[in-house]
């Protein structure tokens, strides 16, 4: 049975994006296997796959780490049903994954970054304060205070998602990568914050409401 190496916080609470794509594909593909937890000071035991962060699948004797190349993996190793299941579709859903992570993560992070310092684990709170506010130049606090300030940015990119959605059950008309790609960065989100996220894309929530029930995530 295949192992996913699985980003955990508090309360054995799983809130990476990147981890919940994976696990997206696998529900999607009904690819039975089990979660070996991982926090952020665990990362020695990740070692056996030549770097540091997850997801990571072991598969008897294979090691897949990054979600979009388990995605590939597990395409290869099971094809029916298909998450690239036309011509082009592969490469389309490269983008959509680039999209995802430069765009939709670039404007949700801020916002939900202090609401995640809140569902880390103890032991790693040190770790992501430092290299959060590094990586933001300002305290948690003080990203919590703008919360305010950075809604409009994650609402314009939920608009254009939306305005995608609207007259189409999947982003591809079909149900490829790109719906797990961004069902698993919204599952993120949903876990780690209250943030109303659908409370203006009505598409978009139906988009989301229909992901569930396909996946039973």
């Amino acid at each position: 049975m295949i192992e996913l190496y699985d980003l955990v916080g508090a309360n054995d609470l799983r809130f990476s994006p990147f981890c919940w794509r994976t696990k997206a594909v696998l529900a999607y593909k009904k690819i039975p296997y089990t979660t070996v937890p991982i926090r952020f000071s665990d990362k020695d035991k990740l070692a056996f796959s030549g770097q540091d962060r997850v997801p990571v699948i072991k598969d008897a004797e294979a090691v897949v780490s990054d979600s979009w190349s388990i995605a590939k993996y597990l395409e290869d190793k099971q094809p029916e049903p298909k998450i690239f299941p036309g011509l082009g579709l592969r490469e389309a859903c490269r983008f959509f994954n680039l999209y995802v992570d430069r765009a939709v993560h670039a404007a949700c992070f801020p916002l939900v970054v202090a609401d995640i310092f809140a569902k880390v684990d103890p032991v790693d709170r040190t770790y992501f304060r430092t290299s959060r506010e590094e990586r933001l130049g300002v305290t948690l606090e003080a990203m919590a205070a703008k919360r305010a300030e950075n809604r409009p940015r994650v609402q314009t990119v939920l608009s254009d998602l939306e305005a995608t959605i609207a007259e189409q059950d999947y982003f591809f008309g079909v149900l490829t990568y790109a719906d797990l790609c961004l069902f698993g960065s919204f599952k993120w989100i949903t876990t780690v914050s209250e943030e109303p996220l659908f409370s203006s894309t009505p598409a978009l929530q139906a988009w989301w409401s229909r992901m569930h029930e396909r996946l039973g995530l």
